[in-house]
């Protein structure tokens, strides 16, 4: 069952509870703190909910984000890497992209960033072009470690 977290202007935040899987979806381009402030919520939901939800996914509809800034960009590899992934312990993350080169450039970095960083903990992380695709690699990575 899909159950909504909280929904504002630039995204939409729900539980998939069946995989289970916290889904992020931007609805538009959002102002660098807006951007910023809305991951740090996300995050929040993400440690409450993966106390009851083991393996809890983490998936990112990126498709209307839009371009990120330089700043926000680095703010992604120096701050944010850490929070996701040493902070709040996520094991598996997903992210669906749009159309445009330039606004998946900072999500491709990001991942191919933090696979290098996070190898040791064996973080999976997808790319992926539609839900369909990142639900199906999402339920490999949680039956691969159970």
């Amino acid at each position: 069952m899909v159950l909504g977290i909280f929904d504002n202007e630039f995204v939409t935040c729900q539980l998939d509870d069946s995989f289970p899987v916290l889904l992020h979806r931007w609805k538009k381009e959002p102002p660098p703190e807006e951007f910023k402030f809305n991951l740090e919520r996300i995050l929040g939901e993400y440690k409450s909910l993966s106390k009851s939800y083991s393996g809890l996914a983490w998936l990112v509809d990126a498709a209307q984000l839009g371009e990120l800034d330089e700043e926000t960009e680095q703010w992604l590899v120096d701050t944010w890497e850490g929070m996701l992934f040493n902070e709040a312990g996520v094991k598996i993350h997903a992210v669906i992209l749009g159309e445009s080169i330039f606004a998946d450039y900072p999500m491709e970095k990001f991942k191919t960033d933090a696979e290098e960083k996070f190898k040791i903990k064996n973080i999976r992380l997808g790319v992926f072009s539609n839900e369909k695709e990142a639900y199906d690699w999402i339920r490999e990575q949680q039956l691969s470690m159970k």
